[in-house]
């Protein structure tokens, strides 16, 4: 690790400049950055290694062992290898390649033109979601992709619509799915050698996460990634959490989609500190998330798969395999998904 002699401390995990005794902590702006390949085919994140202190280069080799762990071939490599004609694996999104020039790892992803489903809602609109058709369409696909997950042994523990991708389908281009990306924060559902869940908190406010409170902008639809967090995750205790916990951020995303508006808007924003958010929050929030937008009116069907998945006991919610056999999902499933459809929202 390359370090300024000004900001070094005695473990080098916490970075304290020694003239003003004051923590040191690189913006995510300073730690990543990204950009387009010069052909336009590749989108590139590029993570400044020298910037990370010891906990966060901890936390990048995971993440690096886990996308190695899913991944069929070996994404550690040149880039000279592009002849795979996908990098979508158990429903999730990899890179096709990952390279080191010096202290900079460059993970190099295919273009995914269609973007995120986040893009396409509008929080600062009182009608900012998605018509039912269109959210049972994407939130259908996206219970497939985290039902191959789940199957593999993996939770993502980051679902929300930022991590939902519109990737066109390999044997027709006109027809998108969805693929999870933002694998920062993927676990094996049990820890190696543990036989109990997991009890810990997934890693957010890291640099290379691309994630600080710092670089929040200072809007009222400003929220926190532990928003779409479940009850049991968030209270950490010995019960622990696993699969429905995928499960329940999944039903925040649907209502997210249907209103256009994230869980918990307006709870942290760089002026002023963030507000915690507890299991008996979630509760109250889970009453309030499907308000249903002027002139829009949620089917039963969707509410009742909204609920089963928000469920606050996490045995009573469904698995992902179980949610595919719901006739709202499967309807959900025959609906064509193509970027024609989503082109009224992009404007």
């Amino acid at each position: 690790m390359i370090c300024n002699e000004e900001y070094i401390s005695t473990a080098l995990d916490i970075p304290v400049c020694y003239a003003q005794n004051e923590l040191v902590i690189s913006s995510a702006d300073d730690v990543v950055s990204y950009e387009y390949s010069e052909d336009g085919h590749l989108w590139l994140k590029t993570i400044k290694l020298e910037k990370c202190n010891r906990s966060e280069l901890g936390g990048v080799l995971t993440f690096l062992k886990n996308l190695q762990s899913i991944s069929p071939y070996r994404i550690l490599s040149d880039s000279s290898d592009r002849t795979l004609k996908t990098t979508v694996y158990h429903g999730c999104h990899l890179p096709l390649y990952i390279s080191l020039d010096g202290t900079d790892l460059r993970l190099s992803y295919p273009i995914c033109k269609s973007g995120c489903v986040q893009e396409l809602l509008k929080p600062y609109f009182a009608d900012g979601g998605l018509p039912e058709n269109l959210v049972a369409a994407i939130f259908s696909r996206a219970v497939k992709s985290v039902c191959e997950l789940h199957k593999a042994g993996w939770i993502h523990r980051a679902l929300c619509s930022r991590h939902l991708l519109l990737n066109q389908l390999a044997q027709d281009k006109d027809s998108l799915d969805v693929s999870l990306c933002g694998l920062g924060s993927i676990a094996h559902v049990k820890p190696n050698g543990s036989c109990l869940n997991r009890t810990g908190l997934p890693v957010i406010d890291a640099g290379w996460r691309g994630w600080h409170y710092q670089n929040l902008l200072d809007t009222v639809y400003s929220t926190h990634p532990v928003a779409w967090y479940s009850p049991e995750m968030i209270a950490q205790d010995f019960q622990g959490y696993g699969e429905p916990s995928d499960i329940y951020s999944l039903g925040l995303t649907l209502g997210e989609m249907f209103t256009g508006i994230p869980p918990f808007v307006g709870t942290i924003t760089p002026s002023c500190p963030p507000i915690p958010i507890t299991p008996e929050m979630t509760m109250m929030m889970v009453m309030i998330v499907l308000l249903q937008p002027p002139n829009t009116t949620a089917s039963a069907e969707m509410v009742s798969v909204f609920k089963q998945c928000t469920h606050f006991d996490p045995d009573r919610r469904p698995t992902a395999d179980e949610l595919l056999q719901l006739p709202w999902i499967q309807k959900g499933l025959s609906t064509p998904l193509t970027e024609a459809m989503l082109e009224p929202f992009r404007r």
